[in-house]
């Protein structure tokens, strides 16, 4: 097969160790006979037209090597609304939290997450797809508003990967602590019955896997996938000061029934809207994408991806 590895050269704080685990990936699937071409970001967003060149170019599979980060901006150049994708995405779990690595059940040693892959099969997934400020982005783990969108826009001048996960965790308790975060409208109808429902959340989060890692893995629910249509919708109800800490108990003791102010429900897609003047950050797969109001969607049949044989 003839692969593409993108990584981004200053990315984590060891960038010589970077460099040496791009190398050693290569190494591995040139030694299984594949055709291997290394690429590097040159900047902010360059690796969706790096990967849509490669994909142009009848590359077999493009790797993303990095984090989820990465993983998110090599997707915008791989997914196909109108038909069948072409080349497949690879993940190579280089980051921190690696959740949709971890979620295809991936080794975390790279060259061995890449033969597992490439000895594995290819899947046809659906990809979740925001509208906000008359731009279009895919996401392959997660959407939120509010909160966590207000952590990732505090992260946008920092640089995340050097903050290392202790440090992250650090700023983000400050953060969930001292902000004030005001309410919006939240609108959906469940994906199997029902009417449209209008709610007012200070916490939005879509997800798409089982786990979002470390002291966030119990946020989401151990039933979503990537291969599902819908998305897991979890509402968090105001008042932030009461509902956001509940909202974390009960996540980490697995209790999610037990947080009167959470309520969780599969839909197809949602919209949100700011109150008062009010306009909470929205993010998807951990990159800050602006503020409310914003639509999200599910595109079917829009990604062919790599999974391991489990």
């Amino acid at each position: 097969m003839r692969c593409v590895l993108i990584y981004n050269p200053a990315a984590g704080r060891k960038p010589d160790l970077r460099q040496a685990q791009i190398r050693q990936i290569a190494s591995a699937l040139t030694a299984e006979g594949h055709s291997v071409d290394c690429v590097s970001t040159t900047g902010p967003a360059s690796a969706a037209a790096q990967a849509r060149e490669a994909a142009l170019a009848s590359t077999d599979v493009i790797f993303a090597c990095g984090g989820d980060g990465t993983v998110h901006e090599v997707l915008q150049g791989l997914v196909s609304e109108n038909e069948m994708p072409a080349s497949i995405l690879g993940v190579i779990p280089l980051g921190c939290a690696n959740a949709l690595a971890r979620h295809l059940r991936l080794s975390l040693d790279p060259a061995t997450a890449a033969l597992q892959q490439l000895r594995g099969t290819t899947c046809i997934i659906p990809v979740g797809r925001v509208v906000c400020s008359g731009s279009v982005r895919y996401f392959t783990v997660m959407a939120g508003i509010g909160p966590d969108g207000a952590l990732v826009h505090s992260l946008v001048t920092r640089h995340k990967t050097q903050l290392g996960r202790f440090a992250y965790y650090l700023h983000a308790t400050r953060l969930f602590a001292t902000h004030r975060f005001h309410p919006f409208e939240i609108e959906y109808k469940p994906a199997a019955f029902g009417n449209r429902v209008i709610r007012t959340a200070v916490g939005v989060m879509a997800t798409r896997v089982d786990s979002l890692g470390g002291l966030f893995s119990g946020l989401t629910s151990r039933r979503a996938s990537v291969r599902h249509t819908a998305l897991h919708l979890h509402i968090l109800a105001p008042p932030a000061w009461l509902s956001l800490p509940l909202w974390f108990l009960s996540g980490w003791l697995r209790m999610p029934g037990v947080n009167p102010f959470l309520h969780s429900v599969h839909v197809d897609s949602f919209s949100c809207r700011s109150i008062a003047g009010h306009a909470p950050h929205l993010q998807a797969d951990g990159e800050w994408l602006g503020c409310l109001p914003m639509q999200v969607s599910m595109v079917p049949n829009a990604l062919r991806i790599l999974l391991p044989h489990i």
